[in-house]
């Protein structure tokens, strides 16, 4: 199994066209080479978009890709897949970040150590959610 790493901040990556039941794993390192390719061209499509919108003489926040070109512009080597790379998931160690929050369960201060790709989900004590499901 191999997963995409987003090398600057340490998470794992997962395509914006991919869908969410699909999970950020794959069986090759071909199949999670082709998902780089696939990020990459759909940022290219979005950009692309957003400057026919405004080619034809409407704002740019008139193309459906608004967002996702936005996102390609806020995140540009992520964008052009400069800092993504395939790992091994046997090697992939996810960096661990200790927080300290409000509980919004008791509202008592906590101290938590979470992974870097499970905060704000619900596996977050410190996220609502946590306690809600």
């Amino acid at each position: 199994m191999f997963t995409i790493i987003n090398t600057e901040k340490g998470t794992t990556h997962i395509e914006p066209s991919r869908p969410s039941w699909k999970g950020s794993n794959y069986k090759s390192q071909a199949a999670a080479k082709a998902g780089i390719t696939r990020t990459i061209k759909f940022y290219d499509k979005a950009v692309a978009e957003v400057q026919q919108t405004v080619k034809d003489g409407n704002p740019d926040f008139y193309s459906r890709w608004y967002n996702q070109a936005r996102d390609a512009h806020r995140r540009p080597t992520v964008a052009d897949g400069t800092a993504l790379e395939v790992v091994a998931l046997a090697d992939y160690v996810e960096p661990q970040i200790t927080r300290t929050g409000t509980s919004p369960y008791d509202g008592r201060e906590i101290t938590v150590t979470v992974g870097i790709n499970s905060i704000g989900t619900h596996m977050d004590p410190l996220c609502e959610s946590h306690y809600t499901r």
